[in-house]
């Protein structure tokens, strides 16, 4: 008898491990999210970054003395009109910090003698599906050269 319930403990115990660490694959949803995110802005892909955004996502950014707000409906009607364009730059993605419900991410778009600097938060929901939420965006410009290229 006691062979039995160590047995069943056992793979109780299996089973409620296996479904613990198979199920939660949140670094590597979150991971993508980004990826796809410095990727659609590589290639001006308004399809993928509809995806990763939240519906009442934000983007912020600076206009002179002024902050200027997007709507996430905003920010992929802007990218469906400048679709088919490349962007010539390299990505720097970086996670500051994370818990099991919301990441805070930069990933610069470094071009020559430019960087954009863009601060994400993802926020995970009750099925653990990553999604930007707000979108901080910083322009250092030190004298971009050409910073587009069409396909």
């Amino acid at each position: 008898m006691k062979l039995k319930s160590f047995f069943l403990c056992t793979v109780l115990g299996v089973v409620l491990m296996t479904t613990t660490y198979a199920s939660n694959p949140a670094a590597a949803d979150a991971k993508a999210v980004l990826k796809a995110y410095a990727e659609s802005h590589i290639n001006t892909d308004a399809n993928m970054l509809e995806k990763i955004l939240s519906a009442d996502a934000l983007m912020k950014f600076s206009k002179g003395n002024e902050v200027m707000s997007q709507s996430q409906s905003a920010i992929v009607k802007l990218m469906r009109q400048n679709q088919g364009i490349k962007q010539n730059c390299s990505t720097l993605v970086d996670v500051l910090a994370s818990s099991d419900a919301m990441i805070l991410a930069r990933v610069n778009f470094v071009y020559e003698g430019f960087t954009i600097e863009n601060y994400l938060t993802l926020e995970a929901d009750k099925n653990q599906n990553w999604k930007i939420t707000r979108i901080n965006k910083f322009y250092n410009n030190n004298g971009s050269v050409k910073v587009l290229t069409k396909e």
